[in-house]
């Protein structure tokens, strides 16, 4: 009896995997930055001076195609039961519940069509999705539905007249643990946001909150939303704007810190997302504890929304990066960037709090570059 429900048991393991095995992965990162990720791992570590940079030749439309800002997704086709004038809309419902509590909906921006591109996915997910035609008459038929599992590491995100959107969640740390997804987010101007384009934000990504970096625009509400958190505030860029007008960051972190309290997530912007926007990503994310690597990396992917000729390489970080060690050991990056912003005015609980929320860790020690006790 005994070595029959082993038996059984073994099976039944099996089976799972079996299973699980079967289900259709998407990897959220497109085909160009995947490539990119894993040349410049090689590069960069081979060449730490800052010469070579490798980003210019995956933003390459003729080998890769376009739109190489947009993630990769899940495509998922149906056959229409009824013809386009009889269709009130087609409501596609994407969730990681089976009951689809907490779900993202999406609709095509016509009834004519039979076929849809689910992006915006988290990665190391399993997600349900339904696809539902929604008649003039009130009838509902559901088209198709199914399951599927996602992977990757950079989560860009498609929003409709918006470019250069990227989540600065999963990029791993020097704590032990990657930074969470889905709370901060980076980006071009949101001045041509649309109303589908709210929802995507609003809705689907929960994002509330707008920081403006731009001086060049007087605007006084969020492009989300006149009821949206909005902070607009004059930056600067790269070394001077660290060194000569650092006051600006302690406003933003505490701005973005109590959003953060409140349960919103964030986006912040300048005009195009590379340089106001990647120097407050690049302080952002070092105190986050990103490798000198993923600094670099993840500021050479706004190359992937410009022209080629517009192309913005790793070379302006050098010079940050120098100026940042002088506030700590030269071989702990991650206390570097923290005594650097306590010089600028933000207070230790402050900080701590920040790294808390963005990465479930609590110091227990003055040392800031070690692994922390991750809280559960």
């Amino acid at each position: 009896m005994k070595k029959n429900l082993i038996l059984l048991f073994a099976v039944m393991v099996a089976f799972q995997l079996w299973a699980q095995d079967t289900i259709e992965v998407v990897n959220i990162e497109n085909r160009a930055v995947r490539d990119y990720m894993a040349d410049a791992q090689r590069t960069y570590t081979q060449n730490d001076d800052y010469k070579v940079s490798v980003v210019t030749k995956y933003n390459n439309s003729d080998i890769y195609g376009k739109k190489l800002y947009w993630p990769n997704g899940k495509l998922v086709t149906w056959e229409p039961t009824v013809p386009p004038e009889e269709i009130k809309e087609i409501l596609i419902t994407v969730g990681e519940r089976e009951d689809y509590k907490g779900a993202y909906t999406f609709n095509p921006d016509e009834n004519d069509v039979s076929s849809y591109m689910i992006r915006n996915l988290l990665p190391n997910r399993l997600y349900y999705y339904k696809v539902e035609e929604i008649r003039v008459d009130g009838t509902v038929t559901q088209m198709a539905h199914g399951k599927f599992r996602t992977e990757g590491l950079v989560r860009m995100i498609q929003v409709r007249n918006n470019s250069n959107i990227r989540d600065l969640g999963g990029w791993p740390t020097q704590y032990g643990v990657p930074v969470k997804y889905g709370r901060l987010y980076r980006s071009g101007s949101l001045e041509r946001t649309t109303r589908q384009g709210r929802h995507d934000f609003v809705d689907n990504l929960g994002v509330v909150a707008e920081l403006d970096l731009r001086h060049e625009v007087k605007r006084t509400t969020s492009c989300l939303g006149e009821d949206k958190d909005y902070l607009r505030i004059s930056h600067g860029m790269y070394l001077s704007g660290i060194k000569e007008k650092n006051d600006v960051y302690v406003t933003d972190l505490r701005w973005v810190i109590m959003r953060l309290h409140e349960g919103k997530n964030v986006d912040w912007h300048c005009a195009i997302g590379c340089d106001r926007c990647g120097t407050l990503s690049f302080l952002v994310e070092g105190l986050l504890g990103l490798s000198e690597l993923d600094l670099c990396r993840d500021y050479e992917l706004s190359t992937f929304s410009l022209s080629r000729k517009n192309k913005r390489v790793r070379s302006p970080l050098k010079s940050m990066l120098n100026h940042i060690r002088t506030y700590g050991p030269k071989d702990d990056l991650a206390k570097c960037f923290y005594n650097y912003w306590l010089s600028i005015g933000m207070e230790k609980r402050e900080l701590d709090y920040f790294l808390h929320i963005m990465l479930g860790v609590k110091n227990d020690s003055s040392r800031i570059g070690t692994r922390s006790q991750v809280v559960e």
